[in-house]
């Protein structure tokens, strides 16, 4: 749809009261419609403590959404075939090996790794859980993949068995292109995707630069300090640049800078959106693409899947697909394309804080004049899922591979009040109870959490044939088993 001068106040007010509201350094925002970036401004301050303004034209840190450029690179090389997606891993870089329960590695392929279901988990090896920041991050420039995996790799799953978000599978796929193309991964990045599409002020060389914005933190929450007490952690209070922001240093993505080292502008990133509203034009073939930001790995049919690189879910009864960043100390970024629209947004955040999923939250919904959601009512629920449901949920085993949902959730418990379902989780946003709400009439195990205003979280119940719930999944690709053992805490 055509981007006016209405859609245009709406993004800045919603970004203006964003900012009041979150509190953090300083953001930009970029939307795209069609190939025009048709808005960019900034808010806040790109460096606090000199007085900067933010602006669209300063760089960005945009982490993880390397990724997807990462992606790309690969399947232009499977289109000329001198890759294929089920190239296996232990073939393209024989130098990493893979131990443990899930396997030797042998039955991974490219595929896996693009989708996030390869079973690497969060660090290399479960000695690496202790201490992870190291493990992926470095003080000084770092282009050594193989000084990531000193004592190979553990694989507590054999691929496809869970989805597992993995840094260190896109470190390997970084490696796999650049062998391929026999250049380092930035030059091949250069090559295939900042060249092509005039991107003159993007790299992915990892180093600070003077357009840089500064980055920023918050100071650790209440959870985050139990968890470093239980471990005899020490957390020193920092200083803020204005009671709130604390300035970060520059830490450097180790093994090459694949899974997420990049730095770009909003108007560069317009010219990657673009590109990817024409379907890759210029990158690779249309029909690859499709395939890209097609159901890689979907579990659930109304919840959030992935692609190859891409994540992609339903958000305002709109398909997106896209991708977000965050790099520690002080960077977060967001990339949501919405093909049906025209339509693609880019925020550009010089803080890494909690509620950074918000702000993209008010800003879709303000680009897109999304009306806020009408729940059922919660009563509505059907009487064998009321009877059905109650108990306590676990992720899929692995400590590797569960790394952050035992950091963001923990366990899950349903409980059953007053003819209705409350979710708890063991910590995080949903520690506090919500409510679950129906959400489809015809598929009586979907719901709606109210926990959110904006975009309420979605949770699916699973059914084993004779109607007896199993699981649980949420819109992140967790997937939760009955765990019949442990006693409920709420």
């Amino acid at each position: 749809m055509p981007f006016t001068a209405s859609d245009a106040a709406r993004v800045d007010a919603a970004a203006r009261a964003a900012l009041a509201d979150l509190r953090p350094a300083g953001f930009s925002v970029g939307v795209v419609s069609g190939q025009d970036l048709a808005f960019a401004k900034g808010y806040g301050f790109a460096d606090i403590e000199a007085g900067k303004p933010q602006h669209p034209e300063l760089r960005q840190r945009i982490g993880s959404i390397t990724k997807t450029m990462v992606g790309l690179s690969l399947m232009a090389l499977v289109d000329e075939g001198r890759l294929s997606l089920d190239d296996r891993i232990v073939d393209l870089v024989p130098e990493v090996t893979f131990h443990g329960d899930g396997g030797d590695g042998s039955d991974i392929r490219l595929r896996h790794m693009l989708t996030h279901v390869s079973g690497i988990g969060e660090v290399a090896t479960p000695e690496e859980m202790k201490e992870i920041t190291p493990s992926l991050w470095s003080d000084t420039p770092d282009t050594d993949l193989l000084g990531l995996f000193p004592n190979g790799v553990t694989l507590e799953v054999p691929p496809a068995f869970k989805w597992s978000y993995a840094n260190l599978a896109f470190a390997l796929l970084g490696e796999v292109v650049a062998r391929a193309e026999g250049m380092p991964i930035a030059q091949v990045l250069q090559k295939r995707i900042f060249g092509p599409l005039g991107m003159t002020n993007s790299d992915l060389h990892d180093m600070p630069h003077p357009d840089l914005t500064a980055g920023y933190h918050w100071a650790p929450g209440e959870e985050a300090r139990e968890f470093a007490a239980r471990d005899g952690t020490p957390i020193e209070d920092e200083p803020t640049a204005d009671g709130k922001n604390i300035r970060g240093k520059y830490q450097h993505v180790r093994g090459g800078g694949a899974a997420g080292a990049v730095q770009s502008t909003v108007p560069d990133m317009a010219r990657y959106a673009a590109a990817l509203l024409r379907r890759g034009a210029g990158i690779v073939k249309p029909e690859t693409f499709d395939a890209m930001v097609g159901p890689g790995w979907a579990p659930h049919e109304r919840l959030a899947s992935w692609g190859l690189s891409f994540d992609r879910t339903e958000r305002h009864g709109r398909r997106t697909f896209g991708h977000g960043g965050g790099v520690l100390g002080g960077w977060n970024s967001m990339l949501i394309v919405i093909p049906g629209e025209d339509l693609a947004l880019i925020v550009h955040c010089n803080t890494a804080f909690d509620t950074f999923e918000q702000l993209n939250k008010r800003l879709l919904a303000a680009l897109l004049d999304a009306p806020p959601p009408s729940l059922a009512p919660p009563t509505g629920i059907d009487a064998d899922v009321l009877a059905a449901a109650p108990g306590v949920y676990e992720a899929l085993p692995g400590r590797l591979t569960n790394f952050r949902i035992m950091g963001q959730v923990g366990r899950i418990q349903l409980k059953a009040e007053d003819g209705a379902l409350r979710l708890h989780s063991r910590r995080g946003p949903w520690k506090g109870g919500f409510t679950l709400h129906p959400a489809d009439p015809q598929d009586p195990d979907l719901f709606h959490l109210d926990d959110d205003p904006i975009e309420p979280s979605r949770v699916a119940l699973i059914r084993a044939p004779d109607g007896a719930v199993t699981g649980l999944r949420f819109d992140r690709l967790v997937h939760m088993v009955r765990a019949d053992a442990v006693k409920g805490w709420v």
